[in-house]
């Protein structure tokens, strides 16, 4: 931590922080580390969406450049100036994403791919990008926190101790100072990537309590100025207060993986916005265009429950004029967007769990016919429920040989897919199966997609059916039965209790009756079947009271086809 002084009671606060952190990072449960999965795995997709784009943006760009290089080759000059930061940049956070993992997974480049860590070994590059598309279900110290912090973070934690969060924090700080220069102040705040703990004008930094003789230190962005925690006067911790702590103190490795997934999208984002200014800078009358169409650029389309989707809407052609676009979602009622002096038009949605299509339309001055002319343009997203679940795990079971009815939720307005290892599954109703185990396994597992993601996995324990209970018609709870009453039931019957599964149900196909007679000879006979034999019949006709009869060895067949002997016998005395 800090060299900070302090007084005894912050330091037992802070060890019970401490202690309180191990514990919560020692019982991540799987299904969090699982929703991290799914959260990386959809960064990551986006992440190379997003590459995509900026290509083609700069390809447009780059035919532009050629058709009037006197009128364009200043912005196209930023935009190259631009792309080779860019270009740093990520590099440098998937190198150091790539360095994490395979310094704690203790593994290579080779051993990684071939195990499935790495996905997409033939593109490891992407127009001259690094692109480690790790594969976090695969990583084995997914819940370790110990050494991603001494690995971001120093040891001892803090700057100047060999931790890369610092080196990052100033590498991304510089590249937002160039975002700034290449944008204007203007956007300085739809840009993300802040590391700093101050951020603001001058009125906002010197009401933080920086005062004025501090302000000239700052470096200044525009009018606003940016600065570390450590200008803070009168700090305790400029440790724990910084960016770097927040992100990477005591955060286990699969949140770190995401989180620097998520800053790469942050760059591709800020990059994209930067290079379409670049672009729209130039006035529409300086190029001359073969295609003109309205496009939409989504954040994500995969979002989960409670989040909300954002996407920008443009048209191909560059204009330095307002617009307006008309947008129904679902179907419903149509809103208008206003676009921001740039021509884009920022789109939010906030809906409920499902799969969501919307289309719109954007009237924009045709530099080819010199007319207002209407661009349509439509996409789509999902927002999935929350990726948590709470199951008590010990209660997880199916039981061989007979239909286990499960319920599978969430997804996308119940489109989900499911499939079985070690079991088959039949689709019963919305949402709802049977599960039907086979062969012998120990455990079956239940996989649950929709929409071509994983939403997880479930496993259950295969257990046998559970033993029936034997009884005899008319034997009382003492055991005791009138001759005439013993040979009305005429069998021994097996029976089912507190089972919920319907449709459970045992055969009797055998038993050993044991008894003593007048004379103190003890006799058995052997039934098969549930029915008393003729034997039987004649010895309970003859029977006197007092008389004690046991049944034991009682063999039954169940749902499952398995001839099981009853654990219990039951003892019949004649009254």
């Amino acid at each position: 931590m800090s060299g900070a002084k302090e007084t005894p009671r912050q330091k037992m606060i802070g060890m019970m922080y401490l202690v309180y952190t191990a514990l919560l990072a020692m019982n991540v449960s799987k299904d969090i580390l699982d929703a991290f999965d799914t959260v990386n795995t959809g960064v990551q997709e986006t992440n190379i969406t997003l590459m995509q784009q900026i290509s083609q943006r700069y390809a447009s760009f780059e035919e532009q450049y050629a058709l009037d290089s006197e009128k364009v080759g200043p912005y196209w000059e930023q935009a190259q100036e631009l792309r080779t930061k860019s270009t740093e940049i990520i590099n440098f956070v998937e190198a150091l994403k790539w360095d994490l993992v395979s310094k704690i997974e203790e593994t290579n480049y080779e051993k990684a791919t071939n195990e499935g860590l790495l996905k997409n070994r033939d593109t490891l590059q992407y127009d001259g990008r690094l692109l480690y598309n790790i594969n976090t279900s695969k990583i084995k110290s997914r819940d370790n926190y110990n050494k991603p912090t001494a690995y971001m973070m120093g040891d001892p934690e803090g700057p100047g101790n060999g931790g890369k969060a610092y080196e990052l924090s100033e590498k991304i700080r510089d590249y937002r100072r160039m975002i700034v220069e290449t944008m204007g102040v203007d956007h300085i705040h739809e840009l993300g990537l802040i590391t700093d703990s101050i951020f603001g004008s001058r009125e906002y930094v010197l009401s933080s309590g920086v005062s004025e003789s501090s302000l000239v230190k700052l470096p200044v962005e525009g009018d606003h100025y940016a600065a570390k925690i450590s200008y803070y006067p009168g700090i305790t911790d400029p440790v724990q207060d910084s960016w770097e702590y927040r992100n990477f103190h005591h955060t286990v490795l699969i949140a770190d993986v995401t989180l620097l997934n998520k800053i790469i999208s942050e760059i591709e984002t800020a990059e994209l916005n930067a290079v379409s200014h670049l672009a729209q800078s130039v006035h529409a009358d300086d190029f001359t265009f073969d295609e003109v169409g309205a496009k939409v650029f989504s954040e994500s389309n995969y979002i989960l429950s409670g989040q909300t989707y954002r996407a920008q809407a443009m048209v191909t052609a560059w204009q330095n004029t307002q617009t307006t676009a008309t947008v129904s979602l679902d179907g419903g009622p149509a809103k208008e967007f206003k676009s921001d002096s740039q021509g884009v038009i920022h789109l939010d949605f906030n809906v409920g769990v499902g799969t969501h299509r919307y289309s719109g339309v954007i009237p924009m001055l045709n530099p080819k016919t010199n007319e207002i002319e209407d661009y349509p343009f439509e996409n789509s997203f999902t927002v999935a429920p929350p990726a948590v679940s709470v199951s008590a795990t010990k209660m997880n079971v199916v039981y061989a040989g007979i239909d286990n009815p499960i319920a599978i939720g969430g997804g996308v307005g119940g489109e989900v897919t499911a499939t079985a290892t070690g079991a088959s599954l039949t689709r019963t109703g919305a949402g709802t199966y049977n599960l039907r185990v086979v062969g012998n396994p120990t455990e079956v597992v239940v996989h649950v997609n929709s929409q071509g993601n994983s939403l997880g996995n479930m496993k259950f324990r295969v257990k046998e059916l559970p033993k029936p209970t034997a009884k005899i018609d008319n034997v009382s709870a003492d055991g005791k039965v009138s001759k005439s009453a013993l040979l009305a039931a005429n069998m021994v019957r097996a029976e089912m209790k507190d089972f919920d599964f319907e449709g459970v149900k045992y055969d009797v196909v055998g038993y050993t009756v044991k008894y003593k007679t007048k004379a103190g000879t003890t006799k058995e006979e052997k039934v098969n079947g549930s029915k008393f034999n003729e034997t039987l019949k004649s010895v309970f006709n003859s029977a006197n009271v007092g008389d004690i009869f046991m049944f034991t060895a009682i063999r039954v067949k169940g749902n499952d086809n398995k001839e099981k002997v009853l654990d219990t016998q039951i003892g019949v005395e004649i009254k």
